[in-house]
């Protein structure tokens, strides 16, 4: 998840977040086209509406479809053409010519091509101000940011939740902390961690199922080293991968937290388990900004759409690089 903080102004209401996201709804890629982007609703239905409110909190869904091309099969159509060329003229194309004809390739190729598509939720807390996405790949989040800029109009402010202290110094605290007092009581340390070097090569070194709270890891720390990721327990209840970009990645919901036998996520439990899914976050949000020193003072960006997908881009100002995680990171069941 990616979290971000939201300007006072905008959206007022959840009819005015479906009015703005009904500007642009998602539509299939054509026949020559690659891309396509747009608004679908949450619940799968296909006429429903494209902001589910539900105990307060506003879901909504972005849509990525791309119709890739093998860059191969894209060289050898150009080369053939270019053949072609050479053989009934006897001149060879020139750079120009050669790009059209590898344009032409591509949209020769493109309707053959199979859509693969992905998809996004985005959640809105109205009350705190909070704006989060179930991804961790960077280019999509700007993808639905500068949607979101394009058909909210002015009063558009967003940019990344920025906390007082940085995640990786944190995190090498109570890695660090031999008696256990630096973290957080509502939170513990799990088994999974990855530490990094400084200089051209760096060293990395990761835990996986493996004790943190130790020599051995305090004296990485000691060398220098600083987690990039760390797992954590949050109040017995739910367990995630903070990341030094402030993103939190992998999170499962403990035994008990859900009705016994019931999956997260079915049609039919959707307004249930949302409710339960953004009540245990939004106290696992707060608590975590809260162990890093609250949240920073911060210039929300502007609301056009260039310098909204710019925000998004923005790392904290602890300097962490923006982490680019998996198409499908285990997320808020919604």
């Amino acid at each position: 998840m990616m979290l971000y903080r939201i300007g006072a102004d905008w959206p007022r209401s959840a009819e005015q977040l479906e009015e703005a996201l009904a500007g642009e709804p998602f539509a299939e890629c054509g026949a020559s086209q690659q891309k396509s982007t747009g608004w679908v609703p949450p619940r799968g239905d296909a006429h429903g509406a494209l902001v589910e409110s539900v105990d307060g909190q506003w879901i909504a869904r972005f849509c990525l479809e791309t119709k890739p091309v093998p860059g191969d099969a894209v060289r050898r159509k150009t080369q053939e053409a270019v053949e072609q060329i050479e053989k009934t003229t006897g001149r060879k194309p020139g750079k120009k010519e050669v790009r059209d004809l590898r344009d032409d390739a591509l949209l020769a190729l493109l309707p053959q091509a199979f859509p693969r598509r992905s998809h996004i939720t985005l959640w809105i807390d109205p009350q705190r101000r909070w704006l989060v996405l179930d991804t961790g790949a960077q280019g999509k989040a700007d993808e639905l940011i500068t949607s979101l800029a394009r058909v909210a109009g002015r009063g558009f402010e967003v940019g990344l939740l920025q906390t007082a202290q940085s995640p990786q110094g944190a995190m090498a605290a109570w890695l660090a902390d031999e008696s256990g007092d630096a973290l957080p009581h509502a939170f513990n340390v799990e088994r999974e961690c990855e530490l990094k070097g400084s200089g051209d090569e760096p060293a990395v070194v990761k835990f996986a199922r493996h004790p943190l709270l130790t020599d051995e890891v305090r004296q990485h720390i000691a060398e220098g080293k600083l987690p990039t990721k760390l797992a954590l327990g949050w109040a017995g209840r739910v367990g995630f991968v903070l990341t030094q970009a402030l993103q939190i990645k992998k999170v499962t919901f403990e035994e008990g937290v859900f009705d016994k036998g019931a999956k997260p996520g079915e049609d039919d439990r959707f307004d249930a388990d949302v409710a339960l899914a953004t009540g245990e976050l939004v106290g696992l949000i707060g608590d975590l900004i809260e162990a890093l020193g609250g949240e920073a003072d911060s210039t929300a960006v502007t609301d056009q759409a260039p310098a909204a997908a710019g925000a998004a881009r923005t790392p904290a100002p602890q300097g962490a690089p923006a982490t680019v995680g998996a198409d499908q990171d285990e997320g808020p069941p919604f």
